[in-house]
């Protein structure tokens, strides 16, 4: 009977010794300690070896696990793909980078500048599509400037809001890259939804990644919501209430993170993907570049939310590419110099790492942006990401 109670102690004491080496899941215990109602992570590398990680159901209260087939509102992780497309014409010759978009769209460069004093005034200096391209064109969204915010006009003839700066001369990120979705649509003659489905996302097999989601998919679309002054993330209706009849290349697409895993695979491979070409390998090099004007930096307006619930996504020491940030503070970040990034407006984030031979990409689906608890997570994954490599 001694014996048995010895062994039995000794039992309980190596039982108690393994529970105290074995490894936490650091990404399950920050899940379950907060609020996020659920999210899904995954990695690729350039041999399209996929690796995912998903937390909480896809319908908010729902019994099933998230996965990679689900759809997601992706907001500005949309302008990587247009952005693609737009290089698809240059490599074709159908635009330049640095010509003048006038006799395309005469209608975006009539529209006038807004000055520091509140004065409009006409400019006479065209736009390209470089500066559509890497936000120096001067448009800006309402959230980014304080001018725009301010500015409600009795009557207003335009389609889009004044111009903040002279073309090249300084950087606000804003309704650019949906006047690069006209000037693709000009040029091809086809709306975009057409235009991305036959050169960029067809031929990617991004089946999940739509402006307007067919109805047969519908059932994949995620919960999504807004948390409010107390920190509750309250649900929005989760259908879309009506097709689109504009695109947006700025943000107005749905897809899937299985989808925007193909879509980074392809980047890391400078334009291929599983023998899919769509862009050359020297054009994808060149929109990793630093395309900014020397004399020109990222400007990021403080947010409005309190500090203790933004996130650190802004980095005015950062650079521009043809369609992303390219890091520049690697000890403030997880992601090497070099590597580039961007996100969505509903806390969707991803990084593209061609020297490491790795991208990810992350996805929560609330707003506001750059909610500590989301960007925190996903940077949680990146750094375990870059841990195992």
């Amino acid at each position: 009977m001694k014996k048995t109670h010895f062994f039995t102690g000794l039992l309980l004491v190596l039982l108690f010794q393994q529970c105290k080496t074995q490894k936490s899941d650091p990404l399950q215990d920050y899940f379950k300690a907060g609020t996020i109602p659920s999210a899904i992570m995954g990695t690729v590398d350039d041999k399209g070896t996929v690796s995912l990680r998903a937390f909480g159901p896809s319908v908010w209260g729902g019994k099933d696990t998230v996965s990679a087939d689900h759809i997601f509102r992706i907001y500005s992780m949309t302008k990587a793909v247009a952005s693609v497309a737009a290089m698809q014409l240059v490599e074709q010759g159908k635009i330049g980078l640095d010509v003048s978009l006038y006799s395309i769209l005469p209608e975006m460069t009539d529209i006038p500048l807004l000055d520091e004093n509140g004065t409009l005034t006409q400019s006479k200096d065209t736009i390209t599509l470089r500066q559509l391209l890497t936000h120096t064109s001067g448009f800006g969204y309402t959230f980014t400037s304080s001018r725009l915010a301010a500015f409600h006009p009795e009557k207003w003839p335009y389609s889009d809001y004044p111009r903040l700066f002279k073309p090249g001369t300084g950087w606000n990120y804003g309704t650019s890259t949906d006047w690069v979705g006209r000037v693709i649509e000009k040029i091809s003659g086809q709306d975009l939804e057409s235009y991305l489905r036959e050169h960029v996302t067809g031929p990617l097999k991004m089946d999940h990644t739509w402006f307007n989601v067919p109805e047969a998919l519908q059932e994949k679309i995620v919960s999504w919501g807004s948390r409010d002054s107390t920190g509750t993330i309250i649900e929005d209706p989760r259908l879309p209430e009506a097709p689109v009849t504009k695109f947006s290349a700025g943000g107005g697409l749905y897809s899937s993170p299985s989808d925007y895993l193909k879509f980074l695979h392809c980047m890391l491979n400078f334009g291929e993907s599983n023998g899919v070409r769509i862009l050359k390998r020297e054009t994808v090099e060149m929109m990793l570049q630093d395309n900014l004007p020397e004399t020109v930096h990222l400007r990021w307006e403080k947010s409005n939310e309190p500090d203790s619930l933004v996130g650190g996504f802004q980095d005015n020491e950062d650079r521009f590419g043809l369609a992303w940030a390219i890091e520049a503070n690697p000890a403030e970040h997880v992601r090497p110099k070099g590597a580039v990034y961007w996100a969505g407006a509903a806390n969707s984030y991803y990084t593209l790492d061609v020297k490491n031979k790795v991208a990810i990409a992350y996805f929560t689906q609330f707003f506001p942006f750059n909610d500590r608890e989301s960007y925190s997570f996903y940077k949680l994954y990146e750094r375990e990401v870059y841990k195992a490599k």
